[in-house]
């Protein structure tokens, strides 16, 4: 006789949050494009969608586990509780053309914490929530140059912080339609130091320096939609869309203008307060930003097996970009996905690799930051897989997956001084169980 139940261990997923909230820490990034707007846009998709090139709109999982929270009407699709967690290690490196130089960093980076569930499968009633980051600010510049009378004049800008967000949502399907919302709690902070240090071997000059720290937050809303028909016994499309209107930011910044000076642990020591402002509030304008994607299907019922093949294109409006009433150097920005996915057969128990979900895609595009007025062009390719930890079967609700992507890009090109390569593994894990089931005896 053998009892099936299901349980459920806060612990383990509180201690998954704390471990993935320590990663920043580890990070090495030095990036001058998060100089400008909020920082670099983090890759935010689930793993699984990263080894597609990124398409998310017409995307939904086939066996209804991983947690598309790029578009909230998947969300009527789910079929199993899950727990989805991720982290990224990626290695950048930056070239410049003129003066010649190269710099390369490895980092560590947490991608999302999510929990999806039904609420009522037979009416296609899901929700999910999590907590990711949107973007990332992280740089430290150095700049000498020559002033007449004064020598030379070495001028350092640093900057961290980044935009984070919480969000809930739910999603419901009628027939073929499904509708989402994702109500999102954004936050974050932008500190930027400019400090001047005066070379000189008969004057001494004091070095100033120049911080602002901005702090900022708002409760906005990502739409979602995905209409999905037969176009045969065993194939069919998906179209998918997803929305977020212009939005603005409630801030609050605090700027300090002093002299100072390094001390022999290059520790750095105030002399004197030339200015302090405190709480001055303003905004910062998101701009509106929109998907729309096809996906086409094929399928065995009987295998569980599945082809599909999805294309996007993304729009963004970051000309209407403003921190503080001031714009920056931005442009408006488009990227283009192509993906595709293949499972054999999951249901064959004997062979493995029939089991993995395979994935590849492929982007381009234009990034948002335009530091020298060329913009920056992007394209990248990427490989995945879905690897199956724990198979569904008779005996326990507990089911698993392990999602690995890998991304090869880059952003610039030969009409760029500075370009970026990059390439970034991502794994992603998918811990699934099935709530709400009576202990039975067999």
């Amino acid at each position: 006789m053998r009892l099936v139940s299901t349980t459920f261990k806060p612990t383990l997923y509180i201690g998954f949050l704390l471990f993935f909230g320590s990663f920043p820490a580890f990070s090495q990034d030095n990036s001058p494009f998060s100089r400008y707007g909020l920082g670099n846009i983090v890759p935010g998709q689930h793993i699984a969608n990263r080894g597609l090139g990124g398409i998310s709109a017409a995307y939904r999982d086939p066996l209804g586990q991983s947690v598309n929270f790029y578009n909230p009407a998947s969300y009527s699709a789910m079929a199993l509780v899950s727990y989805d967690l991720a982290l990224s290690v990626s290695t950048n490196t930056l070239k410049s053309a003129n003066p010649i130089n190269s710099y390369s960093a490895t980092n560590f980076t947490p991608s999302y914490v999510v929990m999806g569930m039904p609420l009522y499968k037979k009416r296609g009633l899901g929700l999910a929530f999590g907590l990711r980051p949107v973007t990332k600010i992280a740089y430290s510049i150095l700049e000498n140059t020559r002033v007449p009378g004064i020598d030379s004049v070495s001028t350092l800008y640093e900057g961290n912080g980044g935009l984070y967000q919480g969000f809930f949502g739910v999603g419901k399907r009628w027939g073929g339609l499904s509708i989402g919302f994702n109500g999102e709690a954004n936050f974050g902070r932008k500190e930027t130091d400019t400090r001047v240090l005066f070379n000189n071997d008969s004057v001494v000059y004091q070095s100033a320096n120049f911080a602002t720290i901005t702090t900022f937050n708002k409760f906005t809303f990502l739409g979602g939609l995905q209409y999905q028909f037969k176009t045969g016994k065993q194939s069919q499309v998906r179209i998918g869309l997803t929305g977020r209107l212009q939005q603005k930011l409630k801030a609050s910044q605090d700027q300090v203008r002093e002299t100072f000076f390094f001390d022999v642990n290059g520790t750095s020591i105030p002399i004197d307060t030339a200015k302090i402002t405190t709480e001055q509030k303003g905004t910062i304008i998101l701009p509106a930003t929109y998907t729309a994607g096809i996906a086409f299907e094929t399928f065995t019922p009987e295998k569980l097996s599945r082809l599909m093949v999805s294309a996007e294109y993304e729009n963004t409006k970051w000309s209407d970009y403003r921190f503080f009433g001031q714009p920056d150097k931005l442009v408006d920005n488009w990227h283009a996905r192509l993906g595709i996915q293949l499972s054999p057969n999951y249901l064959k128990a004997t062979n493995f690799w029939s089991r993995v979900t395979y994935r590849a895609g492929a982007f381009t595009g234009k990034d948002y930051i335009n530091a020298d007025g060329n913009e920056l062009r992007e394209t990248g390719v990427t490989v995945g897989v879905g690897l199956p930890v724990v198979r569904r079967n008779n005996y326990s609700n507990q089911y698993s997956n392990i999602h690995m992507a890998a991304e090869f890009g880059k952003r610039g090109s030969g009409v760029n001084n500075i370009t970026e390569s990059f390439f970034r593994f991502s794994v992603g894990f998918s811990l699934s169980d099935i709530w709400f089931v009576p202990r039975k005896y067999d």
